[in-house]
């Protein structure tokens, strides 16, 4: 893989001579390789987020322990919609391994000559020297290019070989801008703008892929790789080489392309997969709703049962209590009335005769006769 990549490389040198065009082209080939998987990865997620429903129908039908059955219902369920469950992921898989080896294979163009023989040389002639500190020091930077991976025959590998610097479009693109920053701020000028333009076109890229959200839940990784990259990128093209800055900007602008077709092509229309998964996601969660403003209902009325059943009982009691009071001064009047034998008493007297009270016990005194 390693060979290939370099060959490419290099033939894409021999065409214009340039090492930033020649990386830039060695980039797109390899991002329009991976477009169909891209593109093939993307209606895969689409579909299953559409399908959503049945899966989890599915999933629901078969316990713990039956998992091998669930499996192959699910199996047959993908094979018969035409469905590629790790199709989501098969970019990043082939990327990624990808983007290693190109980076592997760039870092290599800019590889030095080994440095133990001009060392040694270096320390010789400063001891036999007169003064120590007229000795030249030699430092990495000094040193011609052994790129790796190339062919000795190629004229890429000619070219550097016989220098120190890898210049192209006004950069010397083995130095980082953090190196160049070293030298002044003016010539580190071009490498602080290529870093900013490298965020720019990446954050660009990730509020594109953002802006057009279905209220579904993305892969764990793929999410967090797409939240990470855009902060990540620009702190990693201060440090790196600018011809990894290079392969980086290719690859931004080229996504940003990819991405605004992706989205016109299934996102935007209402037949379109995107307008599907949304209704889809839509029509879950008014049912969520109906279910839960369902349950809610029935807790409540079966509170109010509740709480009349306690009304009931009380009136219930309460006239009871008044029942059984009326009776018991119903019993006391005729208890009364049956010992008295159903006679008159007199004023004062009780039933059994005696006074009925001090005051029922005095008399009027009657008045005396004129003589």
């Amino acid at each position: 893989m390693f060979d290939l990549i370099a060959s490419l490389l290099s033939f894409f040198y021999d065409l214009n001579g340039s090492y930033a065009i020649a990386i830039a082209l060695l980039t797109l080939v390899v991002l329009v390789i991976s477009t169909p998987l891209t593109l093939q990865g993307t209606k895969s997620m689409l579909k299953m987020q559409i399908l959503q429903p049945e899966l989890k129908a599915i999933q629901n039908k078969y316990d713990k322990d039956e998992r091998e059955e669930m499996n192959k219902e699910l199996m047959a369920f993908y094979q018969e919609n035409n469905i590629n469950p790790v199709g989501g992921c098969l970019p990043l898989l082939f990327q990624i391994p990808v983007f290693l080896v190109l980076y592997r294979v760039i870092l290599g163009l800019t590889r030095r000559s080994t440095t133990v023989g001009t060392q040694t040389g270096d320390v010789v002639g400063s001891l036999a020297a007169e003064n120590a500190l007229d000795a030249v020091s030699v430092t990495d930077t000094d040193l011609n290019f052994n790129p790796a991976y190339l062919s000795e025959d190629s004229a890429m590998f000619a070219d550097l070989a016989s220098s120190n610097e890898m210049r192209s479009v006004g950069f010397d693109l083995a130095r980082s801008a953090s190196q160049v920053l070293g030298d002044g701020i003016t010539d580190a000028l071009p490498y602080l703008i290529l870093v900013l333009v490298v965020g720019a076109t990446g954050f660009l890229q990730h509020r594109m892929i953002r802006a057009r959200q279905t209220g579904a839940i993305a892969n764990p990784t793929q999410e967090m790789i797409m939240k990470l990259m855009p902060w990540f990128l620009p702190i990693f093209s201060f440090t790196l080489p600018a011809a990894i800055v290079i392969y980086f900007l290719i690859s931004n602008l080229y996504r940003i392309a990819q991405q605004w077709y992706i989205t016109r092509s299934m996102y935007t229309g209402e037949d379109s997969l995107g307008a599907q998964v949304r209704r889809t996601r839509e029509s879950e969660s008014s049912n969520k709703n109906d279910k839960k403003s369902s349950n809610k209902g029935s807790n409540n009325k079966s509170s109010g049962n509740k709480s009349s059943g306690t009304k009931n009982s009380g009136n219930k009691n309460s006239s009871n209590g008044a029942g059984a009071k009326k009776s018991k001064n119903a019993g006391s009047s005729g208890a009364s009335k049956k010992s008295s034998g159903g006679r008159t008493r007199p004023p004062g007297r009780n039933s059994s005769g005696h006074s009925g009270s001090a005051r029922a016990q005095v008399q009027p005194k009657g008045r005396k006769k004129k003589r």
